[in-house]
């Protein structure tokens, strides 16, 4: 289906046309809000208020970006207020650093279990402006042009911003899971 229908669907609230909406975007909205939030649960809830007030202002989309990098940005935009209120709350952090257990499973999963919680952990240290690159470029792989038309910014601060964000993640990644450090791939590969 095309973008033109789909939108002409919502506009008339098939039902068709929001099933389709939430089976094309909504997992990977869902992605997307986990890694700007950091937690499953906050990021159900963007998700699900993204498609909410998607629906309310359908009226208004005009077409001048894919719905999807509308959707998009409805949701940074409710993130954005997300952690700008969480800020005002206490968080107790302490599960969140925890040792993943050993499973039967074996010991890939257990690694990337580790290295995917070691990589959350990093990226909610980040400022949000450095996460917000970093996601956009990384997962949903935007191109540098693609993110400052996203966030209204100037190619070069993206470029500013992400290359701060890779120095901060450098910092805080372990050294065997950061790969922009001195052990990098590339840098293993030389050896």
């Amino acid at each position: 289906m095309d973008q033109d229908e789909l939108v002409a669907g919502l506009r008339r609230r098939d039902a068709w046309a929001v099933g389709e909406l939430l089976d094309s975007y909504g997992q990977r909205l869902l992605r997307s809000a986990f890694l700007l939030s950091g937690s499953e649960i906050d990021a159900q809830d963007l998700v699900q208020e993204t498609f909410v007030q998607a629906l309310d202002s359908i009226q208004r989309f005009r077409g001048k970006s894919s719905i999807y990098t509308w959707l998009h940005a409805i949701l940074l935009n409710l993130a954005r207020h997300h952690i700008r209120d969480s800020r005002r709350l206490v968080v107790n952090d302490e599960l969140a650093r925890k040792d993943v257990p050993v499973t039967d499973e074996g010991f890939a999963r257990q690694d990337t279990e580790t290295a995917g919680s070691a990589l959350a952990i990093a990226l909610r240290q980040v400022s949000e402006i450095h996460r917000e690159v970093l996601v956009l470029r990384f997962y949903e792989e935007m191109r540098i042009h693609e993110i400052a038309a996203h966030l209204g910014l100037s190619k070069g601060t993206v470029k500013s911003r992400l290359h701060y964000a890779i120095a901060e993640m450098q910092r805080l990644l372990p050294e065997e899971l950061n790969l922009f450090g001195a052990n990098s791939t590339k840098e293993k590969e030389q050896r």
